[in-house]
């Protein structure tokens, strides 16, 4: 009985060591969710190219930390009357501040990084409105600053991480959208999974523009405006550019 006492207290001061220590993922987690592009057009047999920018700024993993994002990137979308698919590939830098640690970890760190991304939604049509749900399936690779503190850190046993430099993101994404007209399709979006955890969106495409917003606020809107996280996005289809790939 004393030996199962001795082993169990063992298990639990390792347990809560382990607990105590932060764990930091790829920065491409703590930004938005990629968003499904709706085309106004559903010919099956039109895959329609677009190039777009998007810009997030957030809290971060812990108390004090923050994050500020660019993306661009590249989208073959194709809608039909019950599927939506989209296949993206992405770059994107930025830098991470972390907070709390120590002096020799503290500070803001640069990354830049490569993914891609595929997105499929099935819908229901009543009239003008799509109800629909999908999935994010992508894989991406982060390299930096801030890829090099937390592989350091990591080795160093002061934070919990797996000093992967590719990692794979999923999420689940409802969405409902309303056609205004030929030219004009305004929806909403919510993306849970990674990266973002949770990104509700809204989606307006119109004359071939993309445009879209992700928030997700906060307890303390006063002391800081973008809430947890905020990303706004557009994109541009590349048949008005006569860049059609």
């Amino acid at each position: 009985m004393k030996h199962l006492k001795f082993v169990l207290i063992i298990i639990s001061i390792s347990i809560m060591h382990n607990g105590c220590l932060r764990t930091y993922y790829p920065a491409v987690y703590h930004s938005s969710a990629p968003v499904m592009v709706s085309e106004t057009n559903n010919n099956p047999e039109i895959y329609s190219n677009y190039l777009g920018l998007d810009y997030t700024i957030g809290q971060a993993g812990y108390e004090n930390e923050n994050i500020q994002m660019m993306k661009l990137n590249f989208l073959i979308a194709n809608t039909q009357d019950h599927t939506n698919f989209n296949l993206e590939g992405f770059g994107y830098t930025g830098g991470y501040r972390v907070s709390g640690l120590s002096s020799n970890y503290d500070g803001d760190k640069t990354f830049i990084g490569l993914g891609t991304d595929l997105k499929f939604n099935v819908n229901f049509k009543f009239g003008k409105f799509k109800l629909g749900t999908g999935i994010n399936l992508g894989l991406g690779m982060e390299f930096g600053e801030y890829f090099e503190f937390r592989k350091n850190a990591g080795n160093a046993h002061i934070i919990e991480d797996e000093n992967s430099i590719l990692f794979i993101m999923f999420s689940a994404t409802p969405m409902l959208s309303y056609e205004f007209s030929e030219s004009t399709i305004l929806s909403a979006q919510i993306n849970a999974g990674m990266p973002g955890g949770l990104s509700p969106s809204i989606v307006l495409n119109h004359n071939r523009f993309t445009y879209w917003i992700t928030w997700l606020p906060d307890n303390d809107l006063f002391d800081n405006n973008y809430g947890v996280r905020l990303t706004l996005g557009v994109m541009i289809g590349l048949q008005d550019l006569h860049l059609n790939i």
